[in-house]
């Protein structure tokens, strides 16, 4: 579907969600631990992330136009079907392969683990996943904790202790995003602090989701700065 005023989620949209981690906020594919809790997904009020192969969405970023995050095939884990979107890179992080889940209005992000180079240090970061978003009534929240491991060459490995809550704080809205109208919009946040021996980060985002559409923006504050990412296009089948 192309969009009136189109200017062309990380970084693309999914970077706003999973490359939040770039600050640490990463989990390990450890069946072991809970991905997220509180306030179970029940009855969905809608579909908020359509998964079929060869959906696709582009995201702006701060004004720059990301690559775009197409759903490419499916896998499953646990029993599961994941779909899963072709690999971004950005920011000395390469071979970044993403997948989602929904299930009775839970959605889930799952990331593999990351290939660096920065600036000629090699290593890799353990991948993760999360729960992105439960279709709860406005106020609830869910949680996870997680843990992630970053190695370097030569470097011994960093360890880092996150938790997050997720809170649903509008439904049924509408938002004009790159001068189109999206109704029937939710609006959800989610905090995440990471602890490692030597310090503590936090990164604060929002996003909006619209029915039957997908993610149509973000806002994520780290680190003294602001990302913005914003749906610019998208193809749906």
């Amino acid at each position: 579907m192309r969009k009136n005023n189109l200017i062309g989620l990380l970084v693309v949209f999914i970077a706003a969600f999973s490359f939040v981690g770039c600050d640490g906020d990463i989990e390990p594919l450890d069946p072991a631990l809970n991905p997220g809790n509180g306030g179970g997904g029940g009855t969905p009020s809608g579909d908020y992330w359509p998964t079929a192969v060869n959906n696709k969405w582009i995201m702006e970023q701060n004004g720059v136009e990301q690559p775009a995050m197409k759903m490419i095939g499916t896998d499953t884990f646990g029993g599961a079907t994941y779909y899963k979107f072709s690999a971004q890179a950005s920011g000395g992080i390469t071979s970044a392969t993403t997948w989602l889940n929904k299930a009775s209005g839970v959605y889930k992000l799952k990331v593999g683990d990351l290939s660096l180079n920065m600036g000629g240090l090699t290593g890799t970061q353990t991948g993760y996943e999360m729960v992105i978003l439960k279709d709860l009534a406005v106020g609830q929240t869910w949680t996870g904790t997680y843990n992630q491991s970053t190695t370097y060459v030569g470097i011994p490995a960093i360890v880092q202790n996150t938790t997050y809550t997720g809170t649903i704080e509008e439904k049924g809205i509408t938002l004009t995003v790159d001068g189109v109208e999206y109704t029937d919009v939710i609006k959800a946040h989610i905090l995440q602090e990471t602890a490692t021996d030597m310090s503590l980060s936090i990164v604060n985002t929002e996003y909006w989701y619209a029915k039957n559409v997908g993610p149509i923006k973000s806002i994520t504050y780290s680190g003294g700065g602001t990302y913005e990412s914003i749906l610019i296009d998208y193809t749906l089948n």
